[in-house]
């Protein structure tokens, strides 16, 4: 309860424990949800709508779960990169922007995924999309910015560690869109530790 109080308390980080727990419900969820839609189209038997009403509650609670963490990261993220932009006078001019669009379509795909999850066979794919593409965006953009930041704070006489090191790209979308989420739940743990490695470095600058 402690964990899940943490994870809608939008002042605080998400639990990185519950987000894996999340991922690893969340997948298996959309594994069994793939057999039961695809059992009801074909029969639309009373135990198979038993079945993926199940699935499809377990698809909800963790996706829900994992959109919340992602956009509190990226609340997070956003309030440090402000932070800094008052220290650094020159520091917003790096904060991209570009992907932003991407970002707007996973978090739009993932709203209309958790209601059409629950009240469609394959509902979840549109919630499986959404999360993917907004945890994507959310990696791909710090690692791009990363570089950048180490080359800023270098010239600021302030040395930046890489906590970014994996690639992000569209072979780690597809991934996790053909295992239903299973490529992004086995680099979960990793991809968390990243970030947390990401905001603390930033933490302790400000903190100079």
């Amino acid at each position: 309860m402690k964990q899940l109080n943490e994870l809608f308390d939008l002042k605080r980080k998400p639990s990185n424990q519950l987000m894996v727990y999340c991922g690893l419900i969340f997948f298996i969820a959309n594994f069994l949800g793939l057999i039961a839609s695809v059992i009801v189209v074909a029969s639309w038997s009373l135990y198979a709508n038993r079945f993926l009403g199940v699935t499809q509650g377990l698809a909800f609670v963790s996706g829900l779960g994992l959109f919340v963490g992602f956009l509190k990261w990226r609340g997070s993220i956003r309030e440090v990169q402000r932070q800094l932009s008052e220290k650094f006078a020159k520091y917003s001019t790096l904060i991209l922007t570009g992907d932003e669009l991407w970002m707007l379509l996973g978090l739009s795909a993932s709203v209309a995924g958790l209601l059409l999850t629950l009240v469609l066979p394959f509902g979840f794919l549109l919630l499986l999309a959404g999360l993917v593409l907004l945890e994507h965006q959310l990696l791909s953009a710090m690692k791009s910015l990363e570089a950048e930041e180490q080359k800023f704070f270098s010239e600021n006489d302030v040395q930046l560690s890489t906590c970014l090191s994996k690639t992000y790209d569209a072979s780690y979308l597809i991934y996790s869109l053909v295992t239903l989420y299973g490529h992004s739940f086995v680099r979960m743990q990793e991809n968390l530790d990243a970030l947390e490695c990401y905001l603390k470095a930033r933490q302790d600058i400000l903190g100079r």
